[in-house]
């Protein structure tokens, strides 16, 4: 009886210790972290999603059902650093369920470093015989130190068949090419441009045939909106401080089962939006 109750006493002194320490607050301690964006440059496939697969906490979880020409939601998302497994799967746009989300196209490690902002460019072709073959490039995104009324922009081309450009920023897409200033020549197919800075205005970008005077495509960069004490700036050509990267994608092929472009076209990555106007929370 003696043991019995002394066994009692125990076990109610212990659930008594694991109360009371469940009480206490808990601050969870966050890992070093990188910051990973995915854009989706393959044009002969279904949306694509992907799945980090080493774990579950500190991995993006929004690069889903990504389209052509499309930038993985949330843009750059914070990201446990080391070396990091994950998988590209094709997902289908009407049907998208566990049927339509098999097919894998990638399955690699990246190691990220801490501090440093990543876009993982989904590249190349997925149908069999296509060149290039579909890969992941990956780009450490080392933004410039921008003062005052300054934006900066580079360039990636993506869009392949059309082989090397020259490269122009311009007042507006319409703009003659001759009013423009050429930031590339000979720019070759899958080249990344360095940065180049110009005054926050309108502005446009385009390509041409080497030493060509007419544009082949051309697009106006967004404006961007400036910020107030409510609101804070939302980057674009026209707000300084803000980062941009302009990438030519080429047009659809025949029988594409994703989202389809009849020609090549140039979009805009927001890499880095101007300071904050409103004050931190």
């Amino acid at each position: 009886m003696r043991s019995i109750r002394v066994a009692l006493l125990a076990a109610a002194s212990l659930l008594a210790a694991c109360t009371e320490a469940s009480n206490d607050p808990v601050t969870p301690t966050v890992p070093p972290l990188a910051y990973v964006r995915y854009i989706n440059a393959v044009p002969d496939t279904l949306n694509t999603t992907v799945r980090f697969i080493d774990q579950v906490t500190y991995s993006p979880m929004t690069f889903v059902n990504v389209p052509f020409r499309g930038l993985g939601q949330g843009n750059y998302q914070p990201t446990q650093a080391g070396a990091r497994k994950f998988r590209v799967f094709t997902a289908d746009i009407a049907n998208y369920s566990a049927a339509g989300n098999t097919v894998q196209l990638v399955d690699t490690t990246i190691t990220f470093e801490a501090g440093k902002y990543y876009t993982l460019l989904h590249s190349g072709f997925a149908r069999a015989g296509a060149s290039p073959r579909q890969r992941i490039v990956v780009l450490t995104d080392a933004f410039p130190t921008l003062s005052g009324a300054t934006i900066a922009l580079r360039a990636i081309h993506q869009a392949f068949g059309v082989g090397p450009v020259d490269l122009y920023t311009l007042p507006s897409a319409t703009a003659d090419l001759a009013t423009g200033t050429r930031i590339a020549a000979n720019f070759a197919e899958q080249a990344v441009s360095p940065y180049v800075t110009a005054p926050a205005a309108a502005l446009a970008a385009a390509v041409a045939a080497p030493g060509g005077t007419t544009a082949l495509v051309a697009a106006n960069a967004p404006a961007g909106t400036a910020g107030t004490t409510a609101a804070d700036p939302i980057g674009g050509a026209a707000q300084g401080g803000s980062v941009i990267t302009a990438i030519a994608f080429p047009a659809s092929p025949a029988n594409s089962a994703g989202t389809r472009f009849a020609a090549p076209g140039i979009v805009y990555f927001i890499d880095k939006h101007p300071p904050r106007t409103t004050p931190n929370p």
